[in-house]
């Protein structure tokens, strides 16, 4: 790994910020997008961090994003929403979504929103914690650029596809699963070629099908499902309720965030929220919570192992360190800022 430059959170939350509204998005919309971005890096997530800033605003700068677009709904039951995000922010366009998901799930037990013509959401965990901190379980599906092949072909059809689900803790940590449907998210692959460093085996196959653990190759080549047919068989769920349900574009048809720079993506997302108490009292819920994850915690250790987490632990403990501590980023991620900076007029502070 090459040198890092550790940044505090709020000058990059600023600067971020800054350079949104330079190219054309309203205060609302910046404020969005940085605080999914940079909720991001404190949760170590940096491959779908501020790294992702530069190529939003290529893209809204060659007219394939539109800065200050806020979606509308385009129909609706008390349940359920669809909505446009009218080629605008990805991170505005689930934001938004998930905050009718919550309002309907206070108003009538669940919410259920679809979003389409919108782009790269960024952490998909996010908008599902947005469900969580208002005592909800939440979840969220999205599709993506087709990097990944068909359980035994050779052709790009399905996304990383993510999926996200949090559910609130008692006095045990909350749960936020949060993992591309690939054996590893595309971002990734992207800071490990960016570092000159190998993947690790079972990432990736390179264009004629052969494993490879180099990065380049792989990002020519196919990212691999997760677990095999299983993670084919998810990303395929996802890509129905995300893109064909909703209306957005799916499988191959939805266009490279980083390589084409012709047309929109028009990706989608599903969002749901419902109440815990549809079910079990809040309180009784949580009890039965807290046993259930203090049973995990107490299982005996493996070799190699001095404690048991659960989903979204180890990210909480970084996000706290990375508050009192500054967010580390790497020399090119800080080149590509500065460049940010240049074509803004925003200045970017690294100390």
């Amino acid at each position: 790994m090459g040198k890092q430059i550790t940044i505090k959170f709020e000058t990059l939350h600023q600067f971020c910020v800054k350079a949104i509204r330079a190219v054309g998005a309203k205060e609302e919309i910046a404020r969005i997008v940085a605080d999914v971005l940079l909720e991001a890096d404190l949760r170590g997530i940096s491959s779908h961090g501020i790294s992702r800033l530069p190529v939003y605003i290529k893209r809204i700068k060659l007219g394939l994003m539109d800065a200050d677009a806020m979606p509308n709904i385009v129909k609706e039951t008390l349940c359920t929403a669809l909505l446009d995000g009218n080629n605008g922010f990805g991170q505005v366009g689930a934001f938004k979504g998930m905050e009718l998901c919550i309002k309907k799930a206070k108003e009538t037990g669940v919410g259920i929103a679809g979003v389409r013509n919108t782009n790269h959401i960024g952490m998909a965990g996010y908008y599902a914690m947005m469900a969580m901190k208002e005592q909800m379980i939440g979840m969220v599906f999205a599709n993506a650029s087709a990097h990944m092949p068909a359980w035994g072909g050779l052709k790009a059809c399905l996304g990383t596809n993510p999926i996200a689900i949090a559910i609130p803790g008692g006095k045990q940590p909350s749960v936020v699963v949060d993992m591309a449907t690939s054996a590893a998210a595309r971002g990734k692959i992207i800071m490990a070629a960016r570092r000159g460093e190998p993947i690790p085996p079972g990432w990736a196959i390179d264009k004629e099908g052969r494993p490879t653990q180099d990065a380049n190759k792989a990002l020519e080549g196919f990212i691999l499902p997760l677990g095999g047919p299983k993670g084919y068989g998810l990303s395929l769920v996802i890509d129905v309720l995300a893109g064909v349900l909703t209306g957005a574009l799916f499988g191959s048809r939805i266009p490279s965030m980083t390589s084409d720079w012709t047309r929109p993506l028009n990706c989608g997302v599903w969002l749901l929220a419902f109440r815990i108490d549809n079910f079990v009292d809040v309180e009784e819920f949580a009890i039965r919570f807290d046993t259930l994850i203090a049973d995990l915690k107490d299982s005996p250790l493996a070799p190699g192992f001095e404690k048991i987490y659960v989903p979204g632990e180890i990210e909480m403990e970084t996000r706290e360190e990375r508050l009192r501590s500054g967010i580390p980023l790497d020399e090119e991620v800080i080149q590509e800022l500065k460049n940010v900076s240049e074509t803004t007029g925003v200045p970017l502070i690294t100390y």
